[in-house]
């Protein structure tokens, strides 16, 4: 009797680890884009300095290729362009996200920028950037004035 017991306690592992074991390696069906980190800080920057960039890292973990049709982002601002149009599974690449400081006046204080990646998925992952712009030339010198967004 307690054999049996035994038993059917190896028995119930070995399924459940079978199932662990099939979900845990499944691929996504489908291509899937991953972006990480999702959020940069740029923290305080000065109007005068140069456009800044961060860079993300953009990975397919679907089972199909990623096909990238655009890389809109929120404001003209911001800009965001992704070295490879086509991520093949298992394959990553980088996504570079630039902000003008000297493009327009923005919000005061602490403020966030986005941009999404779309492609052939329903799926549309975003990042965000945030920064507070110092006005050290003054926003008489701003290239376009106002934020009309």
């Amino acid at each position: 009797m307690k054999n049996i017991f035994i038993l059917f306690g190896v028995i119930a592992v070995l399924v459940v680890g079978f199932l662990l074991y099939k979900n845990y390696f499944k691929k996504i069906s489908g291509p899937h884009l991953v972006i990480s980190p999702k959020e940069y800080d740029f923290g305080k920057v000065l109007q005068s300095q140069p456009i800044v960039s961060a860079y993300f890292d953009v990975s397919n973990d679907g089972s199909q290729d990623a096909i990238i049709s655009s890389a809109p982002t929120s404001c003209g601002c911001t800009l965001a362009e992704v070295d490879k149009k086509i991520i093949r599974p298992g394959e990553a690449t980088k996504l570079k996200v630039s902000f003008d400081p000297n493009f327009h006046e923005e919000p005061e204080g602490k403020f966030f920028r986005t941009a999404t990646i779309k492609y052939n998925s329903q799926d549309a992952p975003e990042v965000k950037v945030w920064m507070e712009v110092v006005y050290d030339l003054g926003k008489d010198k701003l290239k376009f004035g106002k934020d009309l967004d």
